[in-house]
């Protein structure tokens, strides 16, 4: 049996995480912007080449790169055509040469040959002084290895979850009784299971500007504008959806276009299936609906996230709004949103449209409703 769920805003959780658990919570948040390939074609200058591909150990190695075909990066390394197999109407493939982050450089088809070596430095070696090492190159190297660390503590916090999970689901499991219980709104009428008008009311302030309608519905030259509306306006309205914005708009919006947005007071995490892979058969759906359940309790009790709302869609997945959290942990979140079964492509994006209560899902014609929900927060304009 699933342990008594916290009392409403208690911040207690019945069971304290484990100190295995903690290292979900232990790993920093981390960047996820990828750092962009330098590509170089013979029309770059040989500046442009220093500035952005050699490090200063490849460039006391003496090799002048603006001699060498076709020249790309890979990791911390220099690939080219080998100069000296080239002459010999060799490396077809022009990648032969290597020009190490130590300095080093050889040929992969002569690996061993000094003879051959000290033909490619006679072929485009430089002699001379040593080319300093410009302070945009240093500066290049100081963030690329930033965001190496980065990744890796994606990595680790990815392996850790994964880890983890199943001991998460188990220990944090939700019974459906347990949900319902638990709800500051008793679910036990239309109006909160089904009404979305309800549903926006509950969720955002009276003055709040809140789009509603199809997921087409924006822009087109102001064709939609209809579709943004005040609190009170849509309590107005016949037919309110299917879809709606976790975010509040400008007055007089005419797109959803994120610069739009005045404030971002939810995030919503969309519960599909874990690891990516979407459930079929009946019973995959149940295990998921379960597993989702436990981990929203987790995120809500374990990590001390708010929770708003959640929704079940209809098909196959849970939408769980929570009051956004600061920026870095919803970047940390990210990194483990697909293990956790969650779609990262809608985390930090509130202009993206999801599901409201009361409509039919197109593919299973099952109403989408609410299994739990916040109190109706306060009717008095709240400054936006």
């Amino acid at each position: 049996m699933s342990p008594s769920p916290v009392v409403c805003g208690s911040g207690i959780s019945p069971n304290p995480l484990s100190h295995e658990e903690l290292l979900l919570q232990a790993v920093p948040s981390v960047s996820l912007v990828p750092s962009q390939p330098f590509r170089w074609d013979k029309r770059d200058s040989w500046d442009a080449l220093n500035k952005n591909i050699l490090t200063p150990a490849v460039r006391e190695s003496y090799l002048d790169l603006s001699l060498l075909e076709h020249v790309r990066r890979r990791g911390d390394d220099v690939i080219s055509a080998c100069p000296a197999c080239r002459e010999a109407e060799k490396d077809s493939d022009r990648d032969n040469l290597r020009v190490f982050a130590s300095g080093a450089f050889n040929c992969i088809a002569h690996p061993k040959d000094r003879e051959h070596n000290r033909r490619i430095f006679e072929l485009v070696g430089v002699r001379g002084e040593k080319i300093q090492e410009p302070i945009e190159n240093r500066n290049w190297r100081e963030r690329r290895a930033r965001e190496r660390q980065k990744e890796r503590d994606v990595e680790s916090l990815q392996e850790t979850a994964k880890r983890h999970r199943a001991k998460i689901i188990s220990r944090w499991e939700w019974d459906r009784a347990d949900v319902w219980e638990s709800s500051p709104q008793r679910i036990d009428c239309d109006l909160v299971e089904f009404d979305p008008r309800w549903f926006i009311a509950s969720l955002f302030p009276v003055n709040a500007t809140v789009w509603a309608g199809e997921v087409h519905e924006s822009g087109q030259q102001g064709l939609y504008g209809s579709r943004w509306k005040s609190v009170p306006e849509w309590q107005n309205e016949q037919q309110v959806g299917p879809m709606i914005t976790p975010a509040i708009w400008k007055t007089g919006t005419l797109s959803r276009a994120a610069g739009n947005i005045v404030a971002s007071p939810y995030v919503v995490l969309d519960f599909d299936g874990l690891d990516g892979r979407k459930p079929k058969t009946a019973d995959e759906i149940e295990a998921h609906l379960r597993a989702s359940l436990a981990l929203i309790r987790w995120i809500r009790e374990g990590l001390h996230w708010e929770l708003a709302t959640i929704l079940f869609t209809g098909s196959v997945s849970l939408h769980a709004w929570f009051h956004s959290p600061p920026p870095d942990v919803l970047e940390s979140l990210k990194a483990t949103a697909t293990t956790l079964g969650v779609d990262a492509g809608l985390i930090g994006h509130p202009e993206h449209p999801c599901r409201l209560p009361g409509h039919r899902h197109v593919k299973t014609g099952k109403l989408s409703r609410v299994l739990w929900l916040q109190s109706p927060i306060s009717h008095q304009p709240q400054h936006l």
